[in-house]
């Protein structure tokens, strides 16, 4: 049985909405990243078009993954589906179809369940990720594209120049070389991830892990898997040991000292001071 620990959702900036999103439902566990918009004035009646996104997905999966055994692979990738065909139904009926493609929201998304006798299984699109630890000490790490914390290193520090975090998403040639990129998210020429287009959810990455229980699995969105894939502070087994040892609450905390530490990015380039983090802690028995 997959069950509840505990989650921790932190806002990057205090003063803005929160573009994350989590649930579990027994044997089902999910965390979504709604990708930062571009745009200051939302399309959606939301605070951003990114939260809209990460709402209306996390209900979709809590209609959607009842199955009390879990689910089967094409069933994931039915539901996934069917959540992108709904939710854009709602984008288009306001006639939001018209908005330019890099305007069109896009999110991560990463789903874990119960596999019975065979352990974890899931899928995810996007660079959420997913690190459990098996009773017999056997360690995994899974989600996301290899490297997509260096490679966002990278494209921070070459657009930067040294610049502070805080200016990079107001600067006029960085928005405008992410608003390409993010044209091409759900495209034959870019990346995959959750969207308005519902062929994203065969795309998506099927995955198993044989864990020996009693095992305990952490489902993050990249702001929090940070401390490991950006900060190096833990790897994947370290920070499942430290979320049991010392609590999720403890791990944001150290988590928001560092980059505090480094507000001006010099040490590890990035496009925001602080990401929205969001983790779930949970045990297999």
């Amino acid at each position: 049985m997959l069950t509840l620990v505990e989650s921790l959702s932190l806002a990057g900036d205090r003063g803005k909405q929160n573009d994350d999103a989590c649930g579990a439902r027994t044997p089902f566990a999910w965390v979504i990243d709604g990708a930062t918009d571009l745009h200051s004035a939302p399309e959606s009646a939301f605070a951003s078009d990114a939260a809209w996104l990460a709402t209306l997905l996390n209900k979709r999966l809590y209609d959607g993954l009842h199955h009390p055994s879990g689910l089967l692979e094409e069933d994931f990738r039915r539901v996934l589906a069917f959540s992108s065909r709904s939710i854009e139904k709602d984008w288009s009926y306001k006639r939001q179809d018209q908005v330019p493609r890099w305007k069109s929201p896009t999110a991560s998304v990463l789903i874990a369940a119960d596999a019975g006798g065979e352990g974890l299984h899931g899928l995810d699109l996007g660079d959420c990720r997913c690190f459990a630890l098996g009773a017999d000490g056997a360690a995994h790490a899974i989600g996301g594209p290899k490297d997509a914390a260096a490679d966002e290193q990278r494209a921070a520090a070459l657009a930067g120049r040294g610049a502070d975090p805080a200016a990079l998403l107001r600067d006029a040639g960085t928005l405008e070389l992410l608003r390409a990129k993010r044209a091409l998210h759900n495209t034959p020429d870019g990346y995959w991830v959750f969207g308005l287009q519902p062929e994203c959810a065969d795309h998506a990455r099927y995955w198993r892990l044989n864990l020996a229980r009693p095992a305990h699995i952490l489902l993050m969105t990249d702001g929090f898997s940070a401390l490991v894939d950006r900060y190096h502070v833990y790897d994947a087994a370290g920070l499942v040991r430290a979320a049991l040892a010392s609590g999720l609450q403890e791990l944001g905390r150290e988590l928001r000292a560092i980059e505090a530490a480094d507000a001006a990015g010099a040490k590890h380039p990035r496009f925001k001071p602080s990401d929205d983090a969001t983790a779930i802690l949970l045990r297999l028995t």
